[in-house]
């Protein structure tokens, strides 16, 4: 299981709910992410080493988490 879904499963969430904190933190910084289903996918691909975490995601996903960077980097 890859560190960032073990983050998300420690906390008790599930992805929707990991998108709705990252929505939240988003607004803060005045951006609109995609909607809800094109964020679950990409949170599926991060998580499964599929595809790699943009660099404003790794950002927003350590803010969401409060983990160390190194814990929140690239999925590859």
């Amino acid at each position: 299981m890859t560190e960032l879904r073990l983050l998300r499963l420690s906390r008790g969430w599930d992805p929707v709910q990991l998108i709705g904190r990252m929505k939240i933190a988003a607004a803060r910084d005045g951006v609109t992410l995609p909607a809800v289903y094109l964020l679950v996918r990409l949170v599926f691909l991060w998580e499964n080493q599929r595809s790699t975490v943009p660099g404003y995601y790794v950002g927003l996903l350590r803010r969401v988490y409060g983990e160390r960077p190194a814990l929140v980097g690239g999925a590859r």
